[in-house]
């Protein structure tokens, strides 16, 4: 049972745009003076696994006072936008401002940070991903680049004997981790498509029947262009 007077300083709660919240919903949290995060349209939200059914559009919504406020306060903030009655007090904002995109949700569907909403100086990155985190962060995208690992499992095993250090974030941040290594190959793939379709891995006039330098030197040769015959 909720405690009208139970003090917080930040509090969630849902929006339906679109449906029950007011049109001028952005303008109304601007005016309101609080550092607000709100998600992105999550659209794409299962609600049975079975059928496939969808949860009805909605955003999560993260307001934030500079000082201790009561859920009384909180609940008619929230009452405004017409979403549901019930309310979460945060500890921390950080985990629900991860949540906004599903972050550390890889079953869920995955939303675009930037398409988080942000008033009133409010700062999801900052939130969500702390300076030292940011760090851990371009340190595991450096060892991807450089270890080209073929899944998770490759980097964790890595990191467990060669940088232990990072073995926190990459247990912490699996979604992160397996993004980026996946990432990494499509990046790899995109341009190795690139420059096939560029042709330059096509013999040219040049180099058409020409044999590699050195038998058994490991040069292998290029496939024949388009329309060329064995």
């Amino acid at each position: 049972m909720s405690k009208p007077n139970e003090k917080g300083r930040s509090w969630a709660g849902l929006i339906y745009p679109g449906d029950s919240c007011p049109e001028n919903w952005e303008e109304l949290m601007r005016k309101s003076g609080l550092k607000i995060l709100v998600s992105p349209l999550h659209d794409r939200d299962v609600k049975d696994k079975e059928t496939g059914e969808l949860k009805k559009p909605h955003r999560h919504v993260i307001a934030m006072w500079d000082n201790l406020t009561t859920r009384r306060n909180a609940e008619t903030f929230f009452s405004r936008f017409n979403g549901p009655d019930v309310i979460l007090r945060l500890e921390n904002p950080r985990g629900m401002a991860r949540y906004l995109v599903h972050l550390d949700d890889p079953d869920k569907a995955l939303y675009d940070p930037a398409d988080v909403v942000e008033f009133n100086g409010a700062d999801w990155k900052k939130i969500a991903i702390p300076e030292d985190d940011t760090s851990e962060a371009m340190s595991v995208v450096a060892i991807v680049e450089e270890l080209e690992p073929h899944g998770y499992f490759d980097l964790l095993k890595f990191c467990e004997h060669e940088r232990p250090d990072l073995l926190d974030f990459v247990t912490r941040r699996t979604s992160y981790c397996k993004e980026v290594i996946w990432s990494y190959w499509h990046c790899l793939a995109y341009k190795e498509s690139a420059k096939e379709e560029a042709g330059e891995d096509q013999p040219t006039e040049e180099t058409k029947g020409e044999k590699p330098e050195g038998e058994g030197s490991g040069t292998e040769p290029q496939p024949p262009a388009e329309g060329d015959e064995q």
